[in-house]
């Protein structure tokens, strides 16, 4: 008998709750008629104007996520620096200076060996046993030389001054708007 009544008070209380959930349901759906199609604020909304403004703002900024840069260097990096032609030059013969080259060989009226060599926009005539700019030097060849410099011993190769680097042209990309 107990087991029945337990049976119809849950019964009961399922059918109280679903009752309660319709009635809240028709008041919330009473509650969104009044609202009015035409809100009292439409007047303070975004106009059409500042909406297309926005919308191409949108835009260029989904043009500029497709945009491809051809360049090594980002140009969006803050610490990057523009050089013009006359701050790579400067920087070409700053490279230039430091660079300890073997200019060229000779040999004397008396048959000894003699190294050419550039350095701090100076050529020096060196032979075996001479100190160039803190270099001594160790042997001369006919295309090289064996020099000492803070206890390690290098060879240099006779070659020709560097070259200038190739001016690089930077294409920044196709994009479709031309905003930029």
């Amino acid at each position: 008998m107990q087991l029945r009544f337990i049976k119809d008070l849950t019964i009961a209380l399922i059918v109280i709750s679903l009752f309660a959930m319709a009635v809240q349901l028709v008041g919330l759906y009473r509650s969104w008629e009044a609202i009015p199609d035409k809100s009292v604020h439409t007047k303070e909304s975004v106009s059409d104007t500042l909406l297309s403004r926005i919308k191409s703002i949108e835009n260029s900024i989904q043009d500029r996520k497709m945009f491809v840069f051809n360049s090594n260097k980002d140009p969006l990096r803050q610490g990057n620096i523009i050089k013009d032609k006359i701050d790579r030059e400067k920087e070409y013969q700053e490279m230039l200076k430091n660079t300890f080259r073997l200019a060229t060989t000779a040999r004397d009226e008396f048959g000894n060996k003699i190294a050419y060599i550039e350095y701090q926009g100076k050529l020096y005539e060196a032979r075996v046993g001479d100190i160039v700019e803190g270099r001594r030097i160790l042997d001369i060849q006919d295309k090289s030389i064996r020099y000492s410099h803070n206890g390690i011993i290098t060879t240099t190769e006779l070659a020709p001054r560097p070259a200038k680097p190739v001016e690089e042209t930077t294409t920044y990309g196709s994009g479709t708007s031309g905003n930029w």
